[in-house]
């Protein structure tokens, strides 16, 4: 799967970029049905934003800051904590920003990863997604950026949460900004990336933002 080097971007004054970010233990990969249709659809480059939840969230950020300049408009597409990122991103880069799809994010956090960093005491991730986490806590405060929308999977269960949930996150957390367009969907946390149905969303996201 090809990673464009924004060097390249600034070279050859691309204005206009498409940003992909996983969610968590996920890869790039994640992203292989919807990057397909979207590349058919529009000319624009994209690029891939890894990154490994044990290093930490905002480590991670700010390895993705600056690997996006050179560009003039911007798009987002994101998973589950990958929309988090999104966000952060979106008000960092918020000249540029014109608009962002994320698929499945707890934008409320996490109870659960309250509980179990208590019993996980070494687990980045789960100091990272909690209701109290300071990434949460400043996501939550963070502004709508224009164009968002939030797809919110509402099929699925898990043993784990006893809210209503797509099987990883609850269908409260992923409510929770209220200021974006809000689309539910019949579909797990997992599906969403692979729905013909989504991919139809995320290009008329695009069609309208860019």
């Amino acid at each position: 799967m090809m990673r464009v080097n924004t060097a390249v971007l600034r070279k050859n004054n691309f204005i206009e970029m498409i940003v992909y970010i996983h969610g968590a233990s996920a890869t790039a990969e994640s992203f292989t049905h919807i990057r397909h249709y979207v590349r058919d659809e529009f000319e624009e480059p994209d690029i891939m934003l890894e990154y490994k939840s044990d290093d930490g969230f905002m480590h991670n950020l700010s390895e993705m800051k600056g690997k996006l300049d050179g560009a003039e408009r911007l798009f987002f597409i994101s998973h589950s904590l990958g929309g988090i990122y999104a966000l952060y991103l979106a008000n960092h880069y918020k000249e540029t920003t014109r608009g962002g799809v994320s698929l499945s994010t707890p934008y409320g956090g996490s109870r659960e990863a309250d509980y179990a960093r208590y019993f996980l005491p070494f687990n980045r991730l789960m100091k990272d997604i909690g209701t109290s986490s300071h990434p949460m806590r400043v996501a939550r405060e963070l502004p709508a950026p224009p164009n968002w929308t939030q797809v919110i999977s509402t099929v699925g269960q898990s043993p784990w949460i006893h809210d209503d949930n797509d099987g990883v996150v609850t269908l409260e957390s992923m409510r929770y900004r209220k200021d974006f367009d809000q689309i539910e969907v019949p579909l797990n946390h997992y599906e969403v990336v692979i729905s013909d149905t989504v991919v139809k969303i995320i290009l008329d996201r695009i069609k309208n933002a860019l």
